[in-house]
C-alpha cells in the first residue's frame, strides 16, 4: 500500500464500482468519497473533479487491456493465430474486469463528452492494432480481402458486448463455450457454406 494509505486507489475503486452500476451522471462526489471511506476534501486532494476520476479509470483500464493483449500476442506467428489469441484474451480480460466493461459500455460508447473523447482515442489505438494484424494477414494471403477497419471494429465490438451481456461466465467451461462460439462466428461465419458475394 502507498504511503497515503492507498486513498487514491480506494477512490478509483469506489468510483468504478458506482459509475458501472448507476452511471457517471447519476453519481456524486459525496457518494464516491463515502464508498472509499474518505472525506470530500481528501477526494479533491487527488482529483479536482469527478470527470478526472472517470478519465483516469478509462485511461488506466483501456491502456492496461491493450498492453495485456499485446504482451500475449507479441511472440505469436501468423495473423489467424494472433486474432484468435486477441479474441480469447479480450473476452477473458473483460470477464475478469466486469465493472470496467460495464463502465465502457455505459459511458464510453456513443457519447461525445470529453471523457468519451479520451476513451475514443484509446479505443481507436486498440482497433488500429487489430487492423494491422488483419492487414498483414490479407497481404500474406492468410485472410480474405475485406475492409480491415470494419473487421477490426467488428471483432472488438462483438467480444466486448458478449462479455458484457453474457450472464454466466463463472466457470472455465462456460468461458470456453462462449469463446468457441465467437471464434466460429468470426472466422467461419454462421452459414453452412461459404456465401457468394451478392447472393440473396
Amino acid at each position: 500500500m502507498t504511503r497515503d494509505g492507498g486513498k487514491r486507489e480506494r477512490i478509483l475503486a469506489a468510483a468504478l464500482e458506482i459509475f458501472a452500476t448507476q452511471g457517471f451522471s447519476n453519481t456524486t462526489v459525496q457518494e464516491i468519497a463515502e464508498r472509499a471511506g474518505v472525506g470530500k476534501g481528501t477526494f479533491y486532494t487527488y482529483f479536482p473533479t469527478k470527470e478526472d476520476v472517470f478519465t483516469d479509470l478509462l485511461n488506466d483500464g483501456l491502456i492496461h487491456m491493450g498492453q495485456h493483449i499485446e504482451n500475449k500476442i507479441q511472440t505469436l506467428k501468423g495473423s489467424v493465430v494472433k486474432l484468435r489469441a486477441i479474441l480469447r484474451e479480450q473476452l477473458r480480460y473483460f470477464h475478469d474486469h466486469q465493472p470496467l466493461c460495464r463502465l465502457i459500455a455505459r459511458e464510453a460508447w456513443g457519447h461525445n463528452d470529453q471523457p468519451s473523447a479520451l476513451a475514443q482515442r484509446i479505443r481507436t489505438s486498440y482497433i488500429k492494432m487489430l487492423q494491422e494484424v488483419i492487414d498483414k494477414g490479407i497481404k500474406e494471403g492468410e485472410l480474405r480481402t475485406l475492409d480491415s477497419e470494419t473487421a477490426a471494429t467488428a471483432l472488438y465490438g462483438m467480444v466486448s458486448l458478449v462479455a458484457l451481456y453474457t450472464k454466466d461466465l463463472s466457470s472455465d467451461e462456460a468461458l470456453r463455450n462462449v469463446e468457441m462460439t465467437l471464434q466460429e462466428l468470426f472466422f467461419s461465419g454462421i452459414t453452412q457454406r461459404q456465401p457468394i458475394m451478392g447472393e440473396a
